[in-house]
């Protein structure tokens, strides 16, 4: 049953994906559409989070999903914010520099061996990102990219976050919150918000629906595989998914600029996340 969730994810994620693309192309309102997927994506882990709730009943857990609430926020808007700029297979290709960022922290702070594939792994992950960045001349490009880029650092800090709140919440639970804490906080922060939040969805209604659905179904289908105890497995079929993105796009959103260089970058970014996983 794990293989079909991790499959199921992976077409999820990629349909939210270029969803996501096809909507934010041309600089709309990201902000707006960070909102939209954490809202929607509360609504539908709400019924299996309510099904088996655990939630703690001290201060101190609930402090730090508010804070972990902000950085999922940041990190949603940032990568929302480089599908303005970038096609979907880009930005997943830059979105594989959160397991160098996760390498390094666990190193530095929960004192992890140190390990020669993942290594490897990560200098894969690195050449795609310079392969994406040489001569890029087109300043949107590189604006997207260094959205994607920034992006990848918050959720570096999200992960290491969850190992302490698991101590908390159980998968479900945490699902929920993860999605309910940054839609209340966008709502609060964002200026203008019910004229923003009303605008998109006038302006796109069930393709916006669509891909936040998508997004928080594949993390649903996500963590009932990852819970079957086949992780590695699991995360191996969904990275592997970023190649169906890339040409899924051509054809979706149209989008075959230097389709050569995207190429390449793709391969030694899932490449990276292959080497990475299977260790």
């Amino acid at each position: 049953m794990w293989l079909v969730s991790a499959l199921v994810a992976g077409i999820l994620f990629t349909a939210s994906s270029l969803l996501t693309r096809h909507i934010l192309k041309g600089n709309k309102d990201s902000w707006a559409f960070s909102f939209y997927y954490s809202a929607v994506g509360a609504l539908i882990s709400m019924p299996f989070a309510l099904n088996s709730l655990q939630i703690p009943n001290t201060i101190s857990p609930w402090l730090l999903m508010l804070f972990v609430g902000f950085l999922i926020m940041a990190q949603n808007f940032l990568n929302f914010k480089s599908a303005n700029f970038i096609p979907a297979s880009v930005t997943g290709t830059i979105s594989k520099f959160r397991l160098v960022w996760v390498f390094i922290l666990g190193l530095l702070l929960a004192q992890e061996a140190f390990n020669w594939n993942k290594l490897i792994g990560i200098c894969f992950t690195i050449i795609a990102g310079f392969v994406l960045l040489y001569k890029q001349n087109g300043v949107p490009d590189r604006v997207g990219i260094m959205y994607a880029f920034s992006s990848t650092f918050f959720y570096a800090f999200i992960i290491v976050m969850y190992q302490y709140l698991f101590q908390s919440f159980n998968s479900q639970s945490l699902t929920l919150f993860i999605f309910v804490f940054p839609a209340l906080i966008n709502l609060i922060l964002m200026p203008n918000r019910f004229a923003r939040i009303g605008g998109l969805f006038k302006a796109f209604k069930i393709p916006l629906i669509i891909a936040c659905a998508c997004g928080g179904l594949g993390n649903l289908a996500m963590n009932y595989a990852l819970a079957q105890g086949n992780s590695t497995s699991t995360l191996v079929i969904i990275e592997s998914f970023l190649i169906i993105t890339l040409v899924l796009e051509g054809l979706f959103t149209k989008e075959k600029g230097n389709l050569f260089r995207k190429v390449i970058a793709t391969l030694l970014a899932v490449a990276g996340a292959l080497v990475i996983r299977l260790t």
